[in-house]
């Protein structure tokens, strides 16, 4: 059926998902992302929970399951990964310190995704050893998955690493090979919670660019059927439908402030930073759409409350390809609104947050053979300086040794793929 072959993309999404949520980069963010990221869902989840409870109880349905308003605020907490990754990627603005914060929230919402759907089958009956059993099963994977990662994977990678296809292959059993684990009767978990985990495992190996753009096409193929297969389960959306989506995306945009402009100004990231971070994340994650299908089968929630999710998602996301676009305009315009409302002259507040500190390389060399290495040969000689201003991308892992021992900064990639050109262009 089309409902087993698109639970597929589901799968390959929390994979690839997984595959950018480094938890060594994680830890190394400023506090502004650490005490936003960890505080910005349950702050949006929960008032909007209260919200959408009280609405419902003056008479606006969201749904005829029991939990429908508890879904609709909890699912509306999170953002589009997929969404702001790819505007993020077209502005290249991945590594702007406003795209930092946005991605750093992003990556802490997708933990908040995970213990969603770790407590998610014990809902109806929230008994403690059940939910404690359901996260003790998370960990024993979660060590599973680590254990492999760090004495297996490293010489399977290394070693397939000359041949993009057998990566490829390897990293998709590596994800299926978790997710049979996961399903073991006496472990009990689902094998999205378990793709998921599997592509937080291998984020922090230097192929997950390349499996992101390798993957991404077999994603696509089976997120259509995905797509397909909830639109048949849907019956032709009413206006009252299509008004409560509109509902949902007005308290979304208005509570996306609250949950992450105000922290993020309080704990003195600026008003600048928090404000573009906030028009970034104005939209609701394709995980609503996971948990929510999800719920369905649990018998949580019906069709009434996917048709709803579903009219806000498409709502939010095509505003917020509008509101990224010309989110630095949106800032300037409202800042000086702002300041002439309280008697400032145009430009006095305003802020440009932190500098960006990093290592800067502008020369890129694509691809390490004898003209790269003649040239960096000669600039060792002649001007070592520029060295720390070199970055090589390369498939073979052999040369990056030698480089790193003389300062040349260098990263895996296959420089015929799209994707890597791309991720190169951006930094």
């Amino acid at each position: 059926e089309i409902g087993e072959l698109s639970s597929l993309g589901l799968i390959f999404l929390l994979f690839m998902i997984g595959l950018e949520l480094d938890v060594k980069a994680l830890l190394k963010m400023g506090k502004v992302v650490l005490v936003t990221g960890l505080m910005q869902f349950p702050i949006c989840a929960g008032i909007q929970i209260m919200i959408f409870s009280g609405m419902q109880s003056i008479g606006l349905s969201f749904g005829t399951g029991a939990y429908s308003a508890m879904y609709v605020g909890m699912v509306c907490g999170i953002s589009s990964t997929m969404v702001v990754v790819k505007i993020l990627g077209e502005k290249g603005e991945m590594e702007s310190q406003p795209g930092r914060l946005t991605i750093g929230i992003l990556i802490f919402q997708d933990i908040w995704a995970i213990v969603v759907l770790a407590i998610q089958p014990n809902l109806a009956s929230p008994e403690i050893v059940g939910i404690l059993k359901t996260f003790g099963m998370i960990f024993v994977l979660i060590c599973i998955a680590m254990a492999y990662a760090k004495f297996i994977m490293p010489a399977m990678l290394y070693h397939s690493s000359r041949n993009i296809e057998s990566m490829l292959i390897m990293s998709l059993a590596w994800c299926f090979f978790l997710g049979i684990v996961a399903i073991l009767p006496f472990i009990g978990l689902s094998m999205e919670l378990a793709a998921l985990i599997a592509g937080v495992a291998l984020a922090t190996f230097p192929y997950s660019a390349e499996f992101n753009g390798k993957i991404k096409y077999i994603r696509d193929f089976f997120i259509t059927l995905f797509f397909a297969g909830l639109g048949m389960q849907i019956p032709m959306p009413s206006i009252g439908a299509i008004a409560t989506g509109f509902v949902v995306a007005v308290v979304v945009l208005i509570f996306r402030w609250l949950g992450i402009f105000l922290l993020v100004v309080l704990m003195g990231g600026g008003a600048k930073l928090g404000a573009i971070a906030t028009l970034n994340l104005s939209q609701v994650s394709e995980f609503a759409l996971v948990i929510c299908s999800l719920g369905m089968g649990f018998g949580h929630i019906n069709t009434d409350t996917m048709t709803i999710i579903i009219w806000t998602f498409a709502i939010l996301a095509i505003a917020s390809s509008y509101i990224m676009g010309y989110s630095l305009q949106i800032y300037k315009k409202a800042a000086a609104l702002g300041n002439k409302l309280r008697g400032r002259p145009e430009g006095e507040g305003s802020d440009h947050g932190h500098d960006d500190h990093g290592d800067h390389r502008d020369i890129l060399l694509l691809g390490y053979h004898k003209v790269a290495f003649m040239l960096v040969a000669e600039m060792k000689a002649k001007s070592p300086q520029l060295l720390k201003r070199i970055h090589v991308v390369d498939f073979n892992q052999d040369v990056m040794p030698k480089l790193r021992a003389i300062g040349v900064s260098c990263s895996y990639g296959d420089i015929s793929s799209p994707d890597v050109l791309e991720h190169a262009f951006h930094g």
